[in-house]
């Protein structure tokens, strides 16, 4: 095997010379196909306690009929939501295909058709029903509990509260901009769940009715081992007028949930659960997952009636017949792009929400919500229940959007430690111009108390922070949040950018945040570029950058750029940071690996594990439309909390049509074992040349060697190898920009898709 610490073949990189402190060899196995069909989606992984690998994915299944993809502007064949497991151990090794289970099909909607008929070829066809196409499905696990959730074009319920199904009230939109006037039919919200970690499924279920269009699903939950009892929270978005477009404001084209209409509100559900009597004889199920009826969450449905001079796009009901503009809901503001989040039993949802302004301010807020989870609707008098307002933490001059969070329970915060960290985008400029991320941090007074309401977060707000009244919340004098990423590149000691305005720098940007809470440390990434101008002009690129923040110090570090491409034809994209889960309490029920009660060192938790893997993608103008082409997965692993990483390795085989490779990958979702030395990944991989898609898998392992020697070049036709010593992130490491350099000189061949067994 001519390159080690790869395990699957020669790359094409180049020796990277420089002091090494020491070598981790990280090696893939070779990556297969979970996927059967030919339009495999947005893969999910999740890794259960039990170490059991659940992947969920969009796929069609045989016999699936065509269906129009408005954000992707062409037909396809309609998905369903289909799920694989596999239990890694003495048999299986989960790297190879018979070791997963066969499909289980979670929606079964793609072969079911609308009972309305929608004209969705526009003037390239006649009006028909509709297949019961889903977009991504989306996997969240509390315990052994697993909840996926998707929308979906089959919405045969069209009363929810009554028994039975009840004629269905799915309506489309008319999109004028597709084809002469595509009219696709609304999406309605669905969940299924597991209680056993993925071994068997509950029958899904039709969260609502298609009457407003739904996107933008997400779930979290809490689950106590010891009681064997939890609680599961689901938010979506409902757009009265449909999916709106995009307006030319950088990549992409819209219809994601991000453009809404006004009155677009946060729905909301809750689950209990109660697995405490399923060892009785007979088992006890009926309380295992005892779901609520879905309550809006937000109060931006105000009146019905839209304004057709602004709202263009007919709405059409199942019957063709056009909804009369005067009885579709509105309002003064839309919400969109929800998060969702639990601390102990206190619900956490935060979204961005457009400016009720009257056309003087453009852009949106943060808004942020937190209440007991099985309280959503306000009831009078009692403070724990939710404030459909919900209270502005981002400074109500800026535009702000695409908040994320990262929460942690008192026990793993600590006294003053960080129960909640939620960050996002802020700037003065509005869609697709610069921004900063900005972060606030709710920290709790000890470690048995719940801390995450407004009042609790730091830098403070204004405690009048909940109010619909745009006036009002103009006026709001909440302390400025910490600027995460101002100045990146030439922050210092003495000047770190964290109190920074993020007009400071109006030039630079930052996108695509996330990170990592856990104990008493706070990691925070994010991609940035120093000039947007350079980067239109391809003479800056996207990289991403790591912050850390420890409690006990009270400090952060200094931004430190951890991607390291040099080659300004390619950005970072999809950037993934994730630590290790907790120790498995049966086979390390102390946490330390070294306890003679331990009975499997790979179950306990190694706490300085941090892995960082991201995409790549054709760094192109801003202006075009459907952005860069997608190229490779690399990942790399810190073991010692951040402070330096491993050399990247290319994780996908596939390398993008810069490398002149015709396969590309992108959109990666991976899980680690609690002691960070194997790791399991999924992403989705594209044929330009066959217009095929499948869910991708591999997994990995990592080791430290030590002193290492560098290792000699390998001539297979004009490739070199590369080193993968851990290093300090200040050098300059142009292994990506090599890899450009050099090209598909040494592509692997991948016939093997086609042997048995894959």
């Amino acid at each position: 095997m001519a390159f080690r610490f790869r395990g699957v073949g020669v790359l094409g990189a180049c020796v990277v010379t420089g002091v090494v402190l020491a070598a981790t060899l990280i090696t893939i196995q070779p990556p297969f196909a979970l996927s059967e069909g030919s339009s495999g989606d947005k893969p999910k992984v999740q890794r259960a306690s039990d170490g059991t690998l659940v992947v969920v994915y969009g796929d069609n299944p045989v016999g699936a009929g065509t269906v129009y993809d408005v954000k992707a502007r062409t037909e396809r064949l309609a998905r369903d939501v289909f799920v694989k497991t596999c239990k890694p151990g003495a048999t299986k090794s989960c790297d190879k295909l018979a070791d997963w289970s066969p499909p289980i099909n979670l929606s079964s909607s793609a072969l079911q058709l609308s009972t309305g008929v929608f004209d969705w070829r526009g003037t390239l066809g006649e009006p028909a029903s509709y297949p019961g196409d889903i977009d991504k499905a989306n996997i969240k696990t509390s315990g052994p509990v697993m909840v996926v959730t998707w929308v979906s074009k089959h919405c045969p319920d069209g009363d929810l509260a009554t028994a039975d199904l009840q004629p269905p009230v799915q309506r489309g939109v008319r999109y004028l901009e597709r084809d002469g006037g595509r009219v696709v039919p609304f999406s309605c919200m669905w969940v299924a769940w597991s209680t056993n970690s993925g071994a068997s499924w509950k029958p899904a279920v039709q969260l609502s009715t298609g009457v407003r269009d739904a996107i933008q699903d997400a779930s979290n939950g809490g689950f106590n081992s010891e009681t064997r009892k939890g609680q599961i929270n689901i938010s979506w978005q409902e757009d009265p007028v449909g999916l709106k477009l995009g307006e030319a404001d950088g990549p992409g084209d819209g219809a994601s949930g991000a453009n809404v209409s006004m009155g677009t509100d946060i729905w909301y559900t809750w689950a209990t659960v109660d697995l405490s009597d399923n060892a009785a004889s007979p088992p006890v199920t009926s309380n295992d997952f005892v779901l609520a009826p879905p309550a809006r969450l937000t109060d931006n449905h105000l009146f019905d009636g839209i304004d057709v001079t602004t709202d263009t796009n007919a709405v059409l009901e199942g019957n063709a017949t056009e909804v009369s503009p005067t009885t579709i809901e509105s309002g003064d503001a839309g919400a969109s792009r929800a998060n969702i989040g639990m601390v102990g039993n206190q619900a956490l949802v935060a979204y961005e929400e457009t400016k009720a302004a009257a056309g003087a301010s453009s852009g949106k807020f943060i808004r942020y919500h937190s209440f007991t989870f099985n309280k959503p609707t306000p009831v009078a008098g009692d403070a724990t229940s939710n404030d459909p307002r919900g209270c502005v933490i981002s400074d109500p001059l800026r535009n702000a959007r695409r908040v994320r969070f990262l929460t942690q329970s008192p026990a793993d915060a600590g006294a003053g430690g960080v129960q909640l960290a939620v960050f996002w985008k802020e700037g003065l400029a509005d869609k697709g111009g610069a921004s900063d991320i900005v972060l606030r941090q709710a920290i709790g007074p000890d470690a048995t108390t719940v801390s995450v309401k407004p009042v609790h977060l730091q830098p403070v707000v204004d405690t009048a922070c909940a109010t619909s009244a745009y006036a009002e919340a103009a006026a709001l004098t909440s302390a400025r949040a910490t600027n995460i990423s101002s100045r990146s590149a030439v922050a210092t000691a003495a000047d770190n950018g964290l109190v920074d305005d993020t007009e400071r720098n109006n030039t630079e940007n930052a996108l695509a945040h996330r990170g990592v809470l856990r104990g008493r440390d706070l990691w925070l990434g994010y991609s940035y570029t120093r000039d947007l101008a350079l980067l239109d002009a391809q003479q800056d690129n996207y990289n991403f950058w790591i912050r850390q923040f420890n409690v006990d110090t009270g400090a952060w570090s200094l931004p430190s750029n951890v991607t390291r491409i040099t080659d300004t034809r390619i950005n970072v994209r999809e950037p993934r940071i994730f630590g290790t889960p907790k120790s498995n309490p049966g086979a390390c029920p102390s946490g330390q690996p070294d306890d003679p009660l331990t009975t499997d060192k790979t179950q306990c938790q190694n706490t300085d594990v941090v892995f960082l893997a991201w995409g790549t993608q054709e760094n192109v103008p801003l202006s075009d439309p459907d952005g860069g082409d997608d190229l490779g997965v690399y990942i790399t692993q810190s073991s010692d909390a951040g402070r330096h990483f491993a050399t990247p390795v290319r994780y996908s085989t596939a390398q993008g049509s810069l490398f002149q490779d015709d396969e590309s990958a992108f959109e990666a979702q991976i899980v680690t074992r609690p002691d960070g030395t194997r790791f399991f990944g999924v992403w989705n991989q594209a044929d330009a040349a066959s217009g095929k898609t499948v869910a991708e898998y591999a997994s990995g392992d990592v080791a430290t060697v030590p002193d290492p020697a560098p290792p000699a070049p390998v001539d297979e036709g004009g490739g070199c190898t590369a080193a993968t010593g851990q290093r300090p992130l200040d050098p300059a490491l142009p292994v990506l920009a090599c890899f450009a350099l050099i090209g598909l000189a040494l592509r692997r061949v991948r016939a093997r898709r086609a042997a048995p067994g894959r």
